[in-house]
């Protein structure tokens, strides 16, 4: 039996070595230079901050510059307050101004400064979006990678339960053959191999499936690749208890702290429409100059030049009620995200409690079914060695065998479920970014 495992060893460690090996680095490096959504997000992040400017509030003076030429051929026919009269076949005429003028606002009852921090609220909202979607793509490809791995350590040890039920096979053939055996043994260990070899046919095919899945995820490019087994998260603390971990969720929770910046918007919404009580104050300067000529006309030729400026006041007296419907929208648009903020924070705190007994859990389970699946693997080698002294029976072994594989199941599938819980804590954290780009 141990040559046969020695044997099944170097078979899998050739076809694994065949493969390529991504390193759990290697496919976050991909999946953040080549993820969508993150790609997306981070555009957006940088549309933000491109539109939160002074100028775009309208601190900023505005400038302007304009000029114009015209002519004209025409006929005139023209009557003067004296009686005298003019007819001109033809009469040509041109004209040509041009001007640079400033206009600045002086006073506008805090519109601009709020407009401001209105457009920074939505740069900070972009910039938690794109935080979002890089969280998301580091918890998809962490959980993703876990799963590759497990399944892998399924697949080897599938193979070995194939190489166990085909010695077994193999003996009963042999015994059957010298007359020491009933068919019954023999036809159970074939339909025994059969089944394992479906179950490892089974696993690979899941195999195969989550590296697609996970190739066109992280940006891979190449499917046939192996990960790096005993890949662990250990480094990246979760915290000694709850309260300290819902200290940090509201403090960088990404969703939290969205409800906040809008909580906030609504309230700077709420302040930009009580602007409208307040009158706005411009001022106004220009430089211009203009030229004309005509043969026809009171004046033949004329010119000005010179430089203007002004102060305007306008106020809205009566708008329809629109501006105070504006102003109470606003108001109750405020009560309703303050309201919300506080549904988040609830929700929230419940969230974490909740991702926290579970991921305590998860642990204790992993840790027991780690400690059965050593056990039972220990009670089938001794039923193995009780198998070979013909002390055992075929059905004992195959039990034994049985509970064997159903240990590891339960091995892997809770060393999965405790990783995924400690994604979803360190997400909920804002952490599982903390030490990406």
């Amino acid at each position: 039996m141990n040559k046969c495992f020695t044997l099944l060893g170097l078979v899998l460690s050739a076809t694994l070595g065949a493969q390529n090996l991504v390193t759990l680095d290697e496919a976050l490096t991909s999946a953040l230079e080549h993820n969508h959504d993150l790609y997306i997000a981070d555009v957006s992040a940088q549309q933000a901050a491109n539109s939160a400017t002074y100028g775009n509030a309208g601190m900023l003076p505005s400038v302007t510059a304009s000029a114009g030429a015209n002519a004209s051929n025409q006929n005139s026919n023209l009557e003067f307050a004296t009686g005298q009269t003019q007819d001109v076949a033809g009469a040509q005429s041109l004209s040509q101004n041009a001007s640079l003028g400033v206009s600045q606002v002086l006073f506008a009852g805090g519109r601009i400064q709020r407009s401001y921090g209105l457009l920074k609220k939505s740069q900070q909202a972009a910039d938690l979006s794109y935080r979002q979607a890089l969280e998301n793509t580091v918890a998809g490809v962490w959980s993703q990678y876990m799963a590759i791995a497990l399944l892998q350590e399924s697949v080897t040890v599938s193979t070995k339960s194939v190489a166990i039920s085909q010695e077994r096979y193999d003996k009963a053939v042999l015994t059957n053959d010298l007359g020491g055996s009933n068919s019954t043994d023999l036809l159970a260990a074939e339909v025994d191999l059969n089944r394992d070899k479906v179950s490892l046919l089974d696993l690979q095919t899941q195999l195969d499936a989550a590296r697609n899945t996970f190739a066109t995820f992280a940006g891979l490019s190449s499917r046939d690749f192996i990960v790096a087994p005993n890949t662990s998260l250990d480094e990246h603390v979760i915290g000694s208890n709850v309260d300290e971990i819902l200290t940090a969720v509201m403090n960088q929770n990404a969703t939290v702290r969205l409800a906040e910046i809008s909580s906030e918007t609504a309230a700077l919404q709420q302040k930009l429409q009580q602007s409208t009580l307040f009158p706005s104050v411009n001022a106004q300067a220009s430089y211009g100059i203009s030229q004309s000529q005509a043969e026809a006309g009171f004046l033949s030729s004329q010119q000005v030049t010179g430089f203007t400026a002004g102060v305007s006041l306008q106020y809205n007296l009566f708008s329809g009620f629109q501006s105070a419907t504006q102003r109470q929208n606003a108001a109750l648009e405020s009560m309703k995200a303050s309201r919300r903020l506080d549904q988040v924070r609830e929700t929230m705190e419940n969230t974490v409690r909740n991702a926290y007994r579970i991921f305590q859990n998860a642990q204790q389970v992993a840790t027991l079914e780690a400690a059965n699946a050593t056990v039972a693997f220990q009670r089938f080698e001794k039923l193995q060695e009780r198998y070979a002294l013909g002390q055992a029976s075929s059905l004992e072994l195959r039990q034994s065998q049985l509970a064997w594989m159903a240990a590891e199941q339960g091995k892997m599938s809770a060393q999965f479920r405790a990783t995924n819980a400690q994604i979803a804590l360190l997400q909920l954290m804002g952490t599982i970014h903390s030490d990406q780009p």
